[in-house]
C-alpha cells in the first residue's frame, strides 16, 4: 500500500476509534517527520471523513482536524520554523486526543474518562478601556460598544479614522488582564495585538504631520504598523520604560513584562530602531533585541521568529524552554499560580506547540504524558508540578 493512502486510512481508523496502541504510534511517529506534512490529509479531505462519522465527538474534531490541519497547511510565506511547529501541533493534538478521548478503545480496555475537578477558565477576549476623562469601560466577547470615536464587537477595538486638528492629544489605555487577549486599531489604521496581562496607551487621533508615538506601559503586544507613506512620513514610535522603538512602517513584537529581568523586542519585518541612553541600534527581519533592566545591556540575536509570535495566532510555541518560563506564559493566560514540588523541574526543558484554546488540564495532561513531569496537583487556582 502507497505510504500517503496507508496514513489516511490510519486517520480514518483512528477516527472511528478503532485504533490499536501500535497504529496511534505508527501515526504519531509518521507525523514526526516533517517531510511528511505534504502527505497528510488536507482540510477539505477531513472534513469528508467526519461526514462519514457524524458521532464523533465535536471538541475533539476541532481540537484534532479543524485547526491542526488547517494550521499544518504548509505555506511559502511562513517562516521556515512554521513546519517544525506544524508537525510538533499535530504530533501533541494526537497524543492528547489519544489519553484525553473516553471513546478510544486499546487492545485492553477502554481508556477511563478524564474528571475536570478544577474551575480554572480558558483565557477569552476581554478588555478595560479607560476614557480620557477616567472613566472605565469593560470589553468583553459578545458584548458591543459604541462611542463618538470608536467601537467594539467584544474582540477588537477599533477607533475611527481621523487626524487631530488641535495641538492637543487625549490619550485612552487599554489594559489586558490576566486571563484575557484583545485587538486594536488604532486612528491612523495601525493594528495591535494586546496579549495577558498588558497595557497600551495610546492617542484616540493623531496630529497630522508630527511622530505617531504610543506607549507600552507594561505587558506584550504584537504591532502591523500603518506605512508613513500614508501619513505624509511620519514615524511610528513604541515608547516603554527603558527604550523607544522608531518604525517606518513594519510589523513587530514588543514583550515587556514587569516583572522579567528582559525587554524583548522582535521584527517579523521592515526596519526598526531601538533607542535607549543615546545609543540607536537597528534590527533586521527575523531578528531580536534583548535590553537588560538591571544593567541596560542591549544584545541582538538571530531566531526563528515565529516562535515568539505565536501567541496571536492563538497558539503556544515552545522551542526548548525550561519549565519555569512556560508556566509563566501560562499563569497569565489562565490567570493561575504554579508551585514545582522539586526545584530541579524548573529547569526542564519542553518542546512543542498547543492551542490556546486547550483547557489547562489538557496542557498539563500532554506535558505529562510526554514524560517532561511526574504529576501534577490543582487546589483551586494553585497547580503544582511534580
Amino acid at each position: 500500500m502507497h505510504k500517503s493512502t496507508e496514513i489516511k486510512d490510519l486517520f480514518i481508523k483512528f477516527m472511528e476509534r478503532k485504533c490499536s496502541p501500535e497504529e496511534v504510534q505508527r501515526i504519531l511517529s509518521y507525523v514526526k517527520n516533517s517531510k511528511n506534512l505534504k502527505e497528510v490529509p488536507t482540510v477539505a479531505e477531513v472534513y469528508d471523513m467526519l461526514d462519514e462519522y457524524p458521532d464523533m465527538k465535536a471538541a475533539q474534531a476541532d481540537i484534532i482536524f479543524k485547526n491542526i490541519l488547517e494550521i499544518a497547511t504548509p505555506s511559502k510565506e511562513k517562516s521556515p520554523f512554521w513546519k517544525y511547529a506544524a508537525a510538533s501541533i499535530i504530533l501533541l493534538a494526537l497524543a492528547s486526543s489519544y489519553f484525553l478521548t473516553n471513546n478510544v478503545v486499546n487492545s485492553q480496555s477502554e481508556i477511563p474518562p478524564i474528571i475536570v475537578i478544577n474551575s480554572i477558565q480558558t483565557g477569552s477576549d476581554k478588555a478595560i478601556l479607560t476614557l480620557e476623562n477616567g472613566i472605565e469601560v469593560p470589553l468583553e466577547k459578545e458584548q458591543s460598544y459604541v462611542a463618538a470615536h470608536a467601537s467594539s464587537n467584544g474582540e477588537e477595538l477599533i477607533y475611527d479614522t481621523q487626524k487631530n486638528t488641535t495641538s492637543e492629544i487625549a490619550y485612552n489605555y487599554l489594559t489586558i488582564p490576566r486571563g484575557g487577549q484583545f485587538q486594536l486599531k488604532l486612528a491612523d489604521g495601525t493594528k495591535v495585538w494586546l496579549n495577558s496581562e498588558t497595557k497600551l496607551k495610546y492617542p484616540i487621533a493623531f496630529i497630522e504631520g508630527q511622530t505617531r508615538q504610543v506607549e507600552l506601559l507594561y505587558g506584550e503586544a504584537y504591532f502591523e504598523v500603518s506605512p508613513s507613506s500614508n501619513h505624509n512620513g511620519s514615524k511610528f514610535n513604541v515608547k516603554t520604560k527603558l527604550q523607544d522603538v522608531e518604525v517606518l512602517g513594519t510589523e513587530f513584537n514588543i514583550k515587556a513584562y514587569q516583572n522579567d529581568t528582559n525587554i524583548y523586542t522582535t521584527l517579523v519585518e521592515g526596519k526598526v530602531a531601538i533607542n535607549r541612553m543615546d545609543k540607536v541600534q537597528h534590527l533586521s527581519p527575523n531578528q531580536q533585541s534583548i535590553l537588560n533592566r538591571d544593567d541596560n545591556e542591549l544584545a541582538i540575536i538571530n531566531i526563528d521568529v515565529y516562535n515568539e509570535i505565536s501567541w496571536k495566532d492563538g497558539l503556544f510555541s515552545f522551542k526548548g524552554k525550561p519549565l519555569k518560563e512556560i508556566v509563566t506564559v501560562l499563569s497569565r493566560w489562565y490567570d493561575i499560580e504554579f508551585e514545582f514540588d522539586n526545584e530541579n523541574l524548573e529547569n526542564v526543558k519542553f518542546n512543542g506547540v498547543l492551542l490556546k484554546k486547550q483547557s489547562i488540564e489538557e496542557i498539563l495532561i500532554i506535558i505529562k504524558e510526554t514524560k517532561f513531569i511526574n504529576a501534577y496537583e490543582i487546589t483551586d487556582k494553585i497547580i503544582i508540578i511534580k
